[in-house]
């Protein structure tokens, strides 16, 4: 008995397993001799604009007019005439001592006054009779000019018996009560004026350089968010401080809100130079070489040409390109992601959303601003 063989018949089958997988010329040359499609990209053309240095620091707001309020003479709380945080106006009376001394010696001045001048005035018609010498009237005169003395002494000393605010603005906690014994060396009270808040903050030395009386600024705080403050510097330490090397510049805040309050932390951005030319790109164009910062820059051919640029001062969705770059230049701010140097693009129109198949890539981490 002889055993089939199924060799030819397995060959016949791979043969045309073979044939049915092979990719036709067709396949082959679609695959490998076309053309690739232009990198769909969004594109924004640079235009010239004005754009500032600025220096940036940290201090404290303050306020120019503050002061802790003390009695001038000791002597017993008569009366309270203000409560915890009133606002308060120059002149207006804050604590009364008790003052019947005061006004006694003022009383007796008065009347001392009042004879000295009737005496005075008595003796000098007899002067040019003889009856009454010259000297006897420089004596009155003399009297005259004690008793005013003593009349201004005993004015100022019931004065000193009301204790004012020297200026518009809040006190703080009372500490004093009525009845209570008080002399200079107790605070009753701070005063705080509001009308003019200023931000102290120590810059570089370096600094020193472009930092001046004048510059423009502003100021931010932590406690109101969102909210900025015009200001202008107003005062440059003419000093270095040896141990820190930084210099103390004073920023006072031109236009005060009633929310500003002194303590608080105040951040400051003194404007040092306005450049009205300077080009500024979107953060996201901007991505990592390496040469450094780079765009992608459309050139009319419709290719895509990656530029280096030195960068300058950024702000929270652009950086300027001090290098690099010019007015007109068209960068690619979208379809970064499949791009690479001396690719042909597709510019997208507005509106026209990009293909499904290259989404918008993330912005790309900027560079820190170089000089």
């Amino acid at each position: 008995m002889s055993t089939p063989t199924h060799a030819p018949v397995l060959a016949v089958f791979l043969a045309a397993f073979l044939v049915t997988c092979a990719p036709s010329d067709a396949t082959r040359s679609g695959a490998g001799g076309g053309a690739k499609s232009p990198v769909p990209v969004r594109v924004e053309v640079l235009v010239a604009a004005p754009a500032e240095d600025a220096l940036s620091a940290t201090g404290t707001v303050e306020a120019v007019n503050t002061a802790e309020l003390r009695p001038e003479v000791a002597g017993l709380v008569e009366a309270v005439l203000f409560e915890d945080g009133d606002n308060v106006r120059r002149g207006q009376a804050l604590v009364r001592l008790r003052d019947a001394d005061a006004k006694a010696a003022l009383t007796e001045a008065r009347a001392r006054m009042s004879l000295a001048t009737l005496e005075r005035d008595r003796r000098a018609p007899l002067v040019g009779g003889g009856d009454v010498s010259q000297a006897e009237l420089d004596r009155a005169e003399a009297e005259v000019a004690l008793a005013a003395a003593e009349l201004a002494r005993a004015d100022e000393g019931l004065r000193r018996t009301v204790l004012v605010a020297p200026f518009d603005g809040v006190v703080g906690r009372r500490d004093v009560a009525r009845g209570e014994r008080i002399d200079p060396s107790i605070a009753i009270t701070r005063i705080e004026g509001l009308a003019q808040l200023v931000v102290e903050v120590a810059l570089p030395e370096a600094a020193l350089a472009s930092v001046a009386v004048g510059q423009p600024a502003v100021v931010r705080v932590d406690a109101l968010p969102g909210r900025t403050f015009p200001g202008r510097v107003s005062y440059v330490a003419p000093r270095v401080a040896a141990d820190t090397r930084t210099v103390d510049v004073r920023v006072a805040i031109t236009e005060p809100d009633p929310l500003l309050r002194p303590g608080m932390t105040g951040a400051v951005r003194v404007v040092t130079l306005i450049r009205a030319d300077a080009v500024r790109v979107p953060t996201q164009a901007v991505i990592r070489s390496a040469a450094g910062a780079a765009v992608y820059v459309v050139a009319p051919d419709g290719t895509a040409t990656l530029r280096p640029i030195r960068t300058g001062e950024r702000t929270e969705d652009r950086i300027e390109a001090v290098e690099g770059l010019a007015a007109g230049d068209s960068v690619v701010i979208e379809g970064l992601a499949r791009l690479r140097s001396g690719a042909a693009v597709r510019v997208l129109a507005d509106g026209e959303a990009a293909p499904a198949s290259d989404p918008a890539p993330a912005p790309a981490s900027a560079p820190p601003a170089s000089r």
